[in-house]
């Protein structure tokens, strides 16, 4: 009789190194997947404990990052700033304080503040309140003098919807310069539904052209954005919404940051019952002010951890823009910014390995290898101030952020990055033996999408358990 061979359903799923094949030819093996034929790859592995290089192809050649870029980003914020730096909006004022009332403007100075939300607008428009303010007679006045005016790093190809991911940057900006739009279904086929935004600011007019679906139609929302006459912007939302279906959040990008931030805050202090008698104005006055209060933001390690782990890319170029304030002068240009980033790396050791373009990796003029970006990933692994914030921004798979739905049995922490045709994943890999494994991998040109680079690089962290195999 013929001897039947049995293979438990189990050894399918399990890493090819459970099997007799060394390391670097399991990672070949994988690497000849036919959806990277036609594009270019780079791969590195590397021990952070005994600097050895496990595995390399085309390890130093130039690649487009995408939002592996926050890799350097963040570590030069953190470097160069320091953990626990906070990013400061100053209150203050001219004129005179008489009682209840201000004789005068408020003024209110941005100096890049990547996080601050609606709830920090709350706290300041209160404690304007508590300081005994009640009636301003003056403008309220925006100064976001701390940065250049440019909203966008040169090179951004700015979609016409006004995508979320690609919001203008400022010294004074409010919600990652950001409005969530909520469409509500209606309770019949009778009823409109009901449009809303987050904040519910002055600074939108929103204008609801949905309506309800009867019969077999197809449930669709449009929302268009305008300028508006005098300031603020025309919100247009069309479609129509089946009753009884779930409400539906969209996000979008403000077009002028200094009037959204100025708008909602006079709305703000009359809630808090302050009243402003004259209008929100821009300026970068240099008159004497006297300072009323500062409101501080939460300390960088907090805004580089939601930098990484959802790939924040107005964050990040908030950053660059403070680093260039900063180490280089104020007003924050990007150009700043990245050249003390260079002047960083380059004092790491790691000079003419790169082009530099913004600090998000939105820019595919972007132009870093991934032996670079490992190579950073050691500095930062052994670096003890700022190094255990550096590692713990990082998303882990399986668990947060953008790798969230990315398990593979193990905490392994990385930067995730999507562009068209661009895939990259680096981070850190804890071997079981307690040794920590910094890897990178770019995938660029490529001519397969639906998951597929995911898959591989899936694949590929699987195979990182089995690095000391002889090979």
């Amino acid at each position: 009789m013929k001897k039947i061979l049995f293979f438990p359903a189990f050894a399918l799923l399990l890493p090819s190194f459970a099997f007799a094949e060394s390391f670097e030819g399991r990672i070949d093996k994988i690497l000849n997947n036919p959806c990277l034929k036609r594009g270019k790859v780079c791969v590195e592995v590397k021990s952070m404990q005994s600097n050895k290089v496990y595995y390399q192809r085309n390890a130093d050649e130039p690649m487009v990052p995408a939002s592996n870029m926050k890799i350097i980003t963040a570590a030069a914020a953190l470097s160069r700033l320091k953990p626990w730096y906070k990013f400061p909006t100053l209150v203050s004022y001219d004129g005179e304080k008489s009682g209840e009332t201000l004789h005068g403007d408020l003024v209110v100075s941005g100096r890049g503040d990547p996080h601050l939300v609606t709830e920090d607008m709350w706290l300041i428009a209160n404690e304007v309140r508590k300081r005994g303010i009640k009636t301003i007679k003056g403008n309220l006045v925006m100064d976001d003098g701390y940065f250049d005016s440019e909203p966008y790093p040169i090179g951004w190809r700015i979609s016409s919807i006004h995508k979320s991911y690609e919001a203008p940057q400022g010294a004074l900006s409010l919600n990652f310069n950001t409005v969530t739009v909520m469409v509500y279904p209606p309770d019949n086929a009778n009823s409109r539904p009901v449009v809303a935004t987050d904040p519910q600011t002055p600074y939108f007019t929103v204008v609801n052209h949905m309506s309800p679906i009867g019969g077999g139609g197809r449930t669709f929302v449009a929302i268009r954005l305008k300028p508006r006459p005098g300031g603020g912007e025309i919100l247009e939302v069309i479609g129509r919404v089946r009753p009884g279906t779930g409400e539906r959040t969209f996000y979008r990008a403000v077009m002028d940051p200094v009037q959204y931030f100025g708008q909602t805050l006079h709305e703000m202090l009359k809630n808090a019952g302050v009243t402003v008698e004259g209008t929100v104005t821009h300026t970068q006055s240099a008159r004497p002010l006297k300072k009323l209060f500062v409101h501080s933001s939460a300390p960088l390690m907090n805004q580089v951890a939601d930098m990484n782990k959802f790939s924040n890319n107005f964050m990040a170029e908030q950053l660059i823009k403070t680093l260039g304030a900063e180490e280089v002068s104020s007003p924050g240009t990007v150009g700043k910014g990245l050249s003390a980033v260079e002047k960083l790396l380059g004092s790491w050791g790691f000079a003419n390995r790169f082009h530099l373009a913004d600090g998000s990796g939105l820019s595919k003029a972007n132009r870093v290898s991934c032996s670079l970006l490992v190579d950073v990933l050691g500095k930062m692994y052994k670096e003890f101030e700022g190094g255990p914030e550096f590692i713990s921004s990082l998303a882990v798979m399986g668990k947060d952020g953008s790798a969230r739905k990315r398990d593979v049995g193990s905490s392994v922490r990385v930067k995730t990055g999507t562009l068209d045709f661009v895939s990259s994943l680096s981070g850190y890999y804890p071997l079981k033996s307690g040794e920590v494994m910094a890897f990178s991998i770019i995938f660029n040109d490529l001519p397969c999408r639906n998951g597929m680079e995911h898959h591989i690089q899936n694949r590929l962290v699987l195979e990182m358990e089995g690095v000391h195999d002889a090979k």
